[in-house]
């Protein structure tokens, strides 16, 4: 289904961590659809690439009833998101927690229409059965997916309240371009581009959700003026294994080799999107790009990205890099 990009002219929507990853791509597509975009970010780490509009710098926690005045639709994106680094900095993720509760507050005070908060397809752990329903059992296996848990309790709460609009989005694995390199897919680009060995943590069996940024997006675009739904996936369907992803970079760069590691702690299986309320939401067929295609465009943006900074590779973790990232999504 093609959304209408002049539909929505009179939108003025705010978007947290919107100089991060997810964010600075819908702030990139919202605008082009007409919206007037408020990115807000503390920038405690840096973007990869320029946010859209005029950026707030604001930790969410510090936002107040005044930040909202003519908002019409709330996307909260801002998050601490590494797995790893919440199991050795647990408490830093009680931001998550604090922040999304401090949000949701505000926008009800505030008669904010619509708000969409971002979730993570991390919340069902280990599921007994897949593919991955809104209504599985919450099981999360780290401090990372119980914040984003009770975020969504939280959301819950609200969304008990007659004339609520507020939506849970779980994201699934969503890779791309302006993603840095302590996720997955930029990681091996990154090693890929730099003729390194690609390292495999595990046995690469483990099977992701990917979705490209582009598509997230769009559905997240769509989203805006769909009818609120208390939870939606936002994935593709399918899942890839992680040595499907590596065996897709050498085919972009033919000659490189797998080095294993040790596996993370607590490592799911798989994770995989029941898109029956996404598809129902917003119609069918919804744009995709294919794996292969998106692989190659992140490939591509980091060989750009070297090639116009040659010291940028010791501004981004390499894949190996154990060292803790926070990240806004």
């Amino acid at each position: 289904m093609a959304f209408p990009r002049t539909a929505a002219r009179t939108e003025r929507v705010l978007i947290t961590g919107g100089a991060g990853f997810i964010g600075a791509h819908l702030a990139a597509e919202l605008t082009a659809r007409g919206c007037a975009v408020v990115p807000v970010d503390d920038l405690r780490v840096a973007p990869l690439q320029p946010p859209t509009g005029e950026l707030l710098v604001k930790a969410v926690l510090d936002l107040d009833r005044a930040d909202l005045d003519g908002i019409t639709a709330v996307y909260h994106l801002a998050s601490h998101k590494s797995v790893p680094e919440s199991f050795e900095r647990p408490l830093d993720y009680l931001d998550n927690v604090d922040s999304g509760r401090h949000l949701l507050r505000l926008c009800e005070r505030a008669g904010v229409p619509r708000v969409l908060i971002g979730s993570t397809c991390e919340v069902h752990g280990n599921s007994l059965a897949l593919p991955n329903t809104e209504a599985a059992p919450l099981a999360p296996r780290s401090p990372y997916a119980s914040s984003k848990v009770a975020l969504e309790m939280i959301a819950r709460n609200h969304q008990q309240r007659r004339g609520s609009r507020v939506t849970v989005v779980r994201f699934f694995n969503v890779y791309g371009p302006g993603e840095r390199a302590d996720a997955l897919v930029p990681a091996l680009c990154l090693r890929a581009v730099l003729g390194r060995t690609l390292t495999i943590e595990g046995t690469g069996r483990q099977r992701r959700d990917f979705s490209y940024v582009g598509d997230t997006v769009h559905k997240l675009a769509g989203l805006l003026h769909a009818p609120p739904v208390p939870t939606v996936n936002l994935g593709s369907g399918r899942s890839r294994s992680v040595l499907e992803v590596a065996e897709l970079l050498r085919e972009v760069r033919p000659g490189l080799e797998l080095e294993f590691q040790p596996g993370r702690r607590d490592e799911i299986d798989e994770f995989r999107a029941d898109t029956t309320v996404q598809d129902g939401l917003l119609g069918l067929p919804l744009a995709v790009t294919g794996m292969r295609e998106g692989v190659r465009r992140t490939y591509d943006w980091w060989a750009a990205r070297l090639a116009d900074v040659p010291t940028a590779s010791a501004d981004v973790p390499a894949a190996r890099d154990r060292r803790p990232v926070k990240e806004l999504t």
